[in-house]
């Protein structure tokens, strides 16, 4: 399993943790909705300051989003 598909499970699990769905969660980080729909495919492609803020809204710790790393299946 790559890295951005851990973090997009990460996110994705925390989104539905926090009922928030993906055009709330673009009005929050003040991105359109195409936009948000873009760096959730790429998780690479968030700025730090974006991902801090992701990382605040979804209360997940952004030293463990950024230090995932990729897991081949065994």
């Amino acid at each position: 399993m790559s890295a951005n598909e851990i973090r997009q499970s990460v996110i994705g699990f925390a989104m539905f943790k926090h009922r928030i769905n993906k055009k709330k969660l673009a009005c929050l980080l003040s991105l359109s909705y195409p936009t948000i729909l873009s760096k959730l495919k790429d998780t690479g492609s968030f700025k730090i300051s974006e991902a801090d803020l992701l990382c605040k809204v979804l209360n997940i710790e952004l030293t463990e989003l950024l230090n995932i790393k990729n897991y081949e299946n065994e």
